[in-house]
């Protein structure tokens, strides 16, 4: 009999603990930091974090291709006791062979009580760098026009500073295509009297991508060049080269990844209560 007393007193002890653990209310749940890779690229997960109005985590996109890769959040989801919902962040473009994130938001309610969940990184797509350009004219500075077209896009001439030992330009761009516009200030180059051509000094510039309607800007700059006065920036003609700059592309679509988010005991103990 006392055996069984005992018994029974541990056996109350235990529910009583499980009852006490699934009672635990935390204002904010952690999840654990995650890595995936595939052929193309790494998915870095981390700072996952849900309070009672929201979840968020920081999306980090290693690109190991030579192409451009667009990411469009909006085609992502959350599933999240079995319901879906999508974000809302920006687009983002990642250049070849680099990395950039998104801090990945989702609004809602309740969500601290949430251990595990999935989210789907859909609306990932790749770009070839290697897309041919639009055959664009030169463009002579100093200019004789201050604007000019090339397929979509519409060019404004801004700020222009030509001095003899550095010029320097900004130009407004505005595309009015239906598919995704690219400008690569990385593949700009100028012609000099001495026949050479010069890169654009700015050519770590990211390229800049647009969807109709959209409006950005670019600037091209050059440094001083040997050849004396006939290389003086500010008294000779300059010839804008602008080598497949601007192009149109039908981004081909890849894969989606499933990523388990789960929940950080730890964590969620030593910060979140």
């Amino acid at each position: 009999m006392k055996k069984l007393f005992t018994t029974m007193i541990l056996a109350i002890g235990f529910v009583a603990a499980a009852v006490a653990q699934k009672e635990v209310k935390y204002v904010k749940m952690y999840y654990k930091d995650l890595k995936m890779e595939t052929n193309d690229i790494v998915i870095i997960v981390d700072n996952a974090v849900s309070t009672e109005g929201e979840t968020k985590f920081k999306l980090k996109i290693e690109n190991k291709t030579n192409d451009y890769l667009i990411l469009k959040p909006e085609e992502c989801k959350f599933i999240i006791n079995g319901k879906e919902q999508k974000p809302k962040e920006k687009w983002l473009v990642i250049s070849p062979n680099e990395s950039d994130f998104r801090i990945v938001n989702l609004k809602g309610a309740g969500y601290n009580a949430v251990k595990n969940y999935q989210f789907v990184l859909d609306g990932l797509y790749r770009v070839d760098a290697n897309t041919k350009g639009i055959a664009t004219p030169d463009f002579k500075l100093p200019a004789s026009q201050n604007e000019f077209e090339t397929g979509p896009f519409t060019n404004t001439l801004g700020k222009v500073s030509k001095e003899t030992d550095k010029t320097e330009v900004k130009i407004s761009v505005t595309y009015t295509g239906d598919k995704i516009g690219f400008v690569f200030p990385s593949k700009v180059s100028v012609k000099m009297p001495d026949g050479n051509t010069y890169a654009n000094a700015k050519s770590k510039s990211d390229a800049i991508m647009m969807v109709k309607g959209d409006s950005d800007s670019y600037k091209l700059k050059w440094e001083r060049m040997e050849g004396g006065k006939m290389m003086d920036m500010q008294k000779v003609d300059m010839m804008i080269q602008w080598n497949d700059a601007f192009a149109e592309v039908s981004p081909v679509k890849m894969k989606a990844e499933t990523i388990q988010m789960e929940f950080d005991e730890v964590a969620s103990n030593e910060k979140g209560k």
